[in-house]
């Protein structure tokens, strides 16, 4: 068993076409599913007593709350993960 720190996977440059999808995306509340040794990854809130399969792709702030004069669209583009396991 080794801890492990933040280490980049990829990195990847987004043209405005893909943009544009992402963004629609998070207007559909699309949600990535993982899965780790043919289990799927759960997002879970001890706080909250949920637990979810997946985890959005992203948010949308709207006007309101930024102060800008459109809505603000965020990307998740950081995962931490806890596994968990017995030997």
């Amino acid at each position: 068993k080794v801890d492990k720190g933040c280490t980049p996977l990829c990195f990847v440059e987004v043209g405005a076409k893909k943009l544009t999808w992402l963004r629609r995306l998070i207007d559909r509340q699309y949600r990535i599913h993982l899965t780790l040794d043919k289990l799927p990854v759960l997002m879970r809130s001890k706080e909250l007593n949920y637990a979810m399969r997946g985890y959005p792709i992203g948010f949308k702030a709207h006007e309101a709350s930024t102060g800008l004069e459109h809505d603000e669209y965020f990307f998740f583009n950081h995962l931490k993960f806890t596994i968990t396991y017995r030997e």
